[in-house]
């Protein structure tokens, strides 16, 4: 049987497969492939496929044709357009093999929308044979074994794997990155583990990640580094441990009952030594970085900190969800973290971060996430937000990036479609804030 997976991109809170990062989905189901001894196994991202087209690709000779997208946040990109669902059954439409859905846009609390509605993506949703609410790889694993079936399958397969059954496949599907059109330039998104703490309380009230996933479940350092290991002999060399909530919670032994947990040192050093002394990367990053376990558990955050600039090389930034320094926004949405928090996280991880390594840029910087449209916004809550980014700025402290969005709907969390009509009449004060700090702070 020969398959397509057709990558069109996926971006959620905690995990990016966006160009030039290539996200775990079309690994996974690649691997899920290989494991059942499938050869004829071909990868194509969505803005390649658009060129083919043009040129009359023909999609009819794959028996299966597995398509990938959607997201769980808001984001625009530089390099790459993400296919929406609507485009994915334009491009399938005429294809006659067997047709699954996964990704975001597959589940509940994901979306691939750009101007539709709910209603427009459960009727898109409705045109594949397969649509994995679940986990891809269980889906594609049940329907190999059920020798391809689709009477044995629910159509809306709701299975979660555990990180035992991936194991074998996030290593066999390493292989599948040598079809991306930007290989070997390609940065490979890691998973560490999946579900947050904050699960305790409800969660922030725009997160898809404790709702779909619980509290974390943690993968085992040696199938991680052995992942790695397997991309590394397929001649990755940029990685990114981006697909976890918070990198300093990897697993915390609170982390089931503390929402701020107390990190793990040992494990973490386990980790990343381990990565070393199986590879020798020349990008070895993380991303998400929750600034209340640092603040709040300052000796043990300050030995990881010391971790990350050990193992990862210079230019790393870990991402700090901050959405709102209005302690009003903060308190209605269930934000957790403090403004005091995130100042003494940021000069925490200055003080440890700011030297600069071998590219020039300092070996590990905070970034801050800035998310307006939630509950309780007002006019003041922008002048809140730069008076404390100001802050930062006039102590002389760095950040890496400033990223800052509008909060997008999903099903499941506390955001329905009157916060984004208030929002929405804030328009020009957001693009007004937004240059204010392009202007006056970023640039400076």
């Amino acid at each position: 049987m020969r398959f397509l997976i057709i990558d069109g991109y996926t971006d959620e809170p905690a995990g990016l497969g966006v160009p030039p990062y290539i996200g775990t989905y079309p690994r996974y189901a690649a691997g899920v492939l290989y494991h059942y001894r499938y050869r004829d196994v071909h990868y194509i991202t969505i803005d390649k496929l658009r060129e083919e087209l043009k040129r009359g690709y023909d999609l009819n000779k794959f028996h299966v044709v597995i398509a990938i997208c959607g997201s769980h946040t808001p984001g625009k990109y530089l390099n790459a357009k993400p296919a929406t669902l609507r485009e994915m059954v334009s491009i399938l439409y005429n294809y006659r093999g067997i047709k699954i859905l996964g990704g975001p846009a597959g589940t509940r609390f994901g979306s691939s929308m750009e101007g539709g509605t709910l209603k427009d993506e459960e009727r898109y949703k409705s045109f594949f044979h397969l649509v994995a609410e679940g986990d891809l790889e269980m889906l594609l694993a049940d329907l190999i074994e059920n020798n391809f079936n689709l009477e044995k399958i629910d159509r809306e397969y709701y299975k979660l794997r555990d990180y035992e059954r991936l194991r074998e496949f996030a290593i066999k599907g390493a292989r599948i990155v040598r079809e991306h059109p930007n290989y070997p330039y390609v940065v490979a998104e890691i998973e560490s583990y999946r579900g947050c703490p904050r699960y305790l309380s409800g969660g922030c009230s725009f997160c898809t990640e404790p709702r779909r996933f619980g509290t974390p479940k943690f993968r085992e350092e040696r199938d991680i580094v052995e992942e790695i290991e397997a991309l590394y002999n397929q001649g990755v060399r940029y990685f990114r441990l981006g697909r976890q909530p918070c990198i300093f919670s990897y697993k915390s032994l609170e982390s089931e009952k503390e929402e701020v947990p107390k990190p793990n040192v040992e494990a973490i050093e386990k980790l990343f030594n381990g990565i070393w002394s199986r590879v020798k990367p020349k990008v070895l990053h993380i991303d998400n970085a929750n600034p209340a376990v640092i603040a709040r558990h300052e000796e043990e955050s300050r030995k990881v900190a010391k971790i990350l600039v050990k193992y990862c090389t210079s230019g790393n930034v870990a991402a700090f969800g901050v959405e709102s320094f209005d302690e009003k926004v903060i308190r209605m949405n269930n934000l957790l973290t403090t403004p005091e928090d995130v100042l003494k996280a940021v000069e925490i991880l200055n003080e440890i971060g700011g030297r600069r390594g071998p590219s020039g840029l300092p070996y590990l910087l905070p970034g801050i996430n800035l998310l307006f449209g939630l509950k309780g916004e007002s006019k003041r809550t922008f002048k809140i937000n730069y008076q404390y980014l100001k802050e930062i700025y006039d102590r002389g402290l760095m950040l890496r990036r400033i990223n800052i969005r509008q909060v997008v709907p999903y099903y499941g969390t506390n955001i329905d479609m009157k916060d984004i009509k208030k929002a929405m009449k804030r328009k020009k004060l957001f693009l007004s804030f937004k240059e204010k700090v392009r202007e006056e702070i970023d640039k400076p």
